[in-house]
């Protein structure tokens, strides 16, 4: 069973005036022609005939177990799942105030009804609502209400034909046989439906003819026997609610006691929080002041890593250049030690052009002395050679081109 939650009619959670109130519309709606019927809002499906439908799974369920008659549809009231021209009365009871498109529950109704099916549409007099419930709030379930005049031209704006009745809670003196033949009514419309708690609409395509005064008297209408019972119930869970009173005063007195060691617990542990969260404090400035020198740290060893890098790209260029050099030396040493043989062998061809040279220097010396007394003798020889020439018998033998030419 769905959990009453003080908005859906749940027959047994619900006291015997609410139900009755809800009741009595399926009651006034067997005054029309039944015909194929279909329910919006069916809720618990007390008062469906042949269709219902209900937005609420869990309602349906519990429908569906109660009333097995009848068919049970989840569907919205706002598009409903049926042909054109379907049914001859609908009924839509506290259904039309909980829709944001109540203006397409009319337009849907109308499309399914027959030419001259009914539908027959409640809602609360929002006037009267919200004085009922001014000490509660507006209905958080409600999504529009109405007033009179403008639940009136609601109707009109969709149906042509429209009537309209106000529905009351009213108080009556009950002549009741045990037996009863027939019944006889005595009763006055309302002059001013504008205050009435409900308001109740017949519409249709076609004439409506119906329009006649209705009241319902359910078997339990002893009203005044029901409000003294009420009263005595009322009473009872007073006195259980007194008893809970003590015992919850009783309760909040040891409360308060416990609240009390509990406070001054507290604020003992507030003043040792107090010296805990400045100690904290403490600790979070050296924390920020380590946080602080670890990132002038980390810096530091950031720029370190970077410089180490450089340094370990110079010792790899370095160690790569050292070992260019050592195949050059290694080549030069080669090279080093060839012209220290070539050396050594040159030195030895010296050594024996220096004893050569000086062999040589003492063969020239002797030439020298040879040439110096070739000079000598050739000097010796000029001298001769001027003396002849200056002979007066040579000079006679060249005037003659007689004699040897000097």
């Amino acid at each position: 069973m769905p959990e009453f939650t003080g908005e859906r009619v749940i027959p047994g959670l619900v006291d015997s005036d609410l139900f009755n109130e809800h009741l009595a519309r399926y009651r006034f709606a067997g005054r029309f022609p039944q015909g194929r019927t279909l329910d919006l809002g069916c809720g618990a499906g007390y008062g469906t005939c042949d269709i219902g439908i209900d937005v609420s799974h869990e309602a349906l369920q519990d429908a569906r177990t109660g009333f097995p008659q009848a068919r049970f549809v989840q569907a919205s009231a706002e598009t409903l799942p049926f042909a054109d021209e379907t049914f001859d009365l609908i009924t839509a009871f506290e259904v039309i105030e909980h829709l944001d498109r109540w203006v397409d529950l009319l337009s849907e109704a109308n499309r399914v009804l027959k030419p001259a099916g009914i539908l027959l549409v409640s809602t609360p007099n929002k006037s009267y609502y919200a004085e009922m419930r001014a000490k509660t709030g507006p209905n958080p379930f409600h999504r529009h209400e109405f007033d009179f005049a403008e639940f009136e031209a609601a109707l009109y704006g969709a149906f042509p034909h429209v009537r309209i009745w106000a529905q009351n809670h009213s108080s009556a003196i009950v002549f009741a046989p045990l037996n009863p033949g027939t019944s006889a009514l005595e009763a006055q419309g309302d002059p001013q439906p504008e205050s009435a708690h409900f308001f109740l609409a017949a519409c249709s395509r076609g004439e409506i003819a119906y329009a006649d005064l209705y009241a319902w008297m359910p078997t339990s209408a002893n009203v005044l026997r029901e409000r003294e019972q009420h009263i005595a119930r009322l009473e009872g869970e007073l006195a259980q609610k007194d008893e809970w009173l003590a015992q919850m005063k009783a309760d909040h007195a040891k409360l308060h006691e416990a609240h009390e060691k509990a406070l001054a617990d507290v604020i003992a542990r507030s003043v040792w929080a107090e010296k805990a969260s400045q100690q904290v404090r403490e600790r979070d400035r050296t924390i920020l002041d380590l946080q602080d020198e670890a990132e002038e740290r980390l810096t530091w060893a950031r720029s370190l890593e970077a410089r180490t890098a450089e340094l370990e790209t110079s010792i790899a260029a370095a160690y790569s250049e050292i070992e260019r050099l050592g195949h050059e030396l290694h080549a030069r040493t080669a090279w080093a030690r060839s012209l220290e043989q070539q050396l050594e062998t040159r030195t030895q061809h010296v050594l024996i052009q220096k004893h050569e040279i000086e062999d040589n220097k003492a063969a020239i010396a002797h030439l020298l002395d040879e040439v110096a007394a070739a000079r000598k003798s050739i000097a010796a020889l000029e001298a001769e050679r001027t003396l002849v020439a200056q002979s007066k018998w040579i000079r006679l033998g060249q005037a003659l081109k007689l004699g040897p030419t000097l």
